[in-house]
């Protein structure tokens, strides 16, 4: 059996099978390149001193000068005051100058962690990712429709680094929406997270400002939203007939191991 085959359980995945067996690999892909210290590097020669500043300015700055409860809205999971703080460091900057940025370290990123991968195999996972992106509806979340409009680079490991980071934004959104269709907020399925204790838990709670109180956690709910994100995201992925989900599966995956 194929990687694609091993990951979905059968042969030819489905589309919500796709969703979910590339959730995590895509969101692991782009937290590499979140986190990398050239992502640290350029936010201080931007004069971005708080640690989530780049993050909170790239990510929502491509919807251009919103409010700071704007921009909460779409992050969701920070809590508000927290995003206002992050957001004030903009100056009298346009805020998509910062989203523009923060494309631009991805991209540089993904050009030296994907060297060694052939650019027809990073080509054809772009090809795909941005296919599953156009079939689906804008209103799945607004970062995802303001990344989808961002000019993504011609060059085939900096334009998939972004093509990607669209379809993490996608799943962020979907999210988002699980998360209240499930019955949760954003704080108590922060703490319902129990499987990553820096981002989730306690302290992936305070890390994203939400003080204690803490409400009691609800992994059951957390499971569901879970649920909810990938049918959200599934329409999409059914742009691709059987065979491609599993080859995407399998790009994603390749690309996937080329982190460190």
């Amino acid at each position: 059996m194929s990687t694609a085959q091993d990951q979905a359980g059968i042969g030819s995945p489905s589309p919500a099978e796709t969703s979910a067996a590339t959730a995590i690999p895509i969101l692991e892909f782009g937290r590499a390149w979140m986190t990398d210290p050239g992502t640290a590097a350029r936010s201080a020669e931007l004069g971005i001193t708080s640690p989530f500043g780049f993050w909170v300015l790239g990510r929502a700055g491509a919807l251009g000068d919103i409010t700071p409860e704007g921009a909460a809205a779409v992050i969701g999971f920070m809590a508000p005051h927290l995003v206002a703080e992050n957001w004030a460091q903009k100056g009298d900057r346009p805020a998509r100058d910062y989203a523009l940025e923060y494309l631009e370290v991805a991209a540089v990123w993904g050009r030296r962690a994907l060297a060694d991968v052939e650019p027809a195999r990073l080509e054809r996972l772009r090809e795909l990712a941005n296919r599953i992106a156009a079939a689906t509806p804008a209103s799945v979340g607004a970062l995802f429709a303001g990344w989808r409009a961002l000019p993504q680079p011609e060059d085939p490991a900096g334009g998939v680094t972004i093509a990607l980071d669209v379809l993490r934004e996608m799943r962020g959104g979907a999210h988002l929406a699980a998360v209240h269709a499930a019955g949760l907020t954003p704080h108590r399925a922060i703490i319902s997270f129990t499987a990553d204790q820096i981002r989730g838990g306690t302290a992936g709670s305070e890390r994203f400002g939400w003080p204690a109180p803490h409400p009691e956690p609800d992994e059951a709910r957390r499971a569901r939203a879970e649920e909810i994100t990938t049918l959200i995201c599934a329409p999409g992925f059914g742009a691709l007939d059987p065979s491609e989900r599993a080859e995407f599966i399998d790009l994603v995956l390749e690309a996937r191991a080329r982190l460190r």
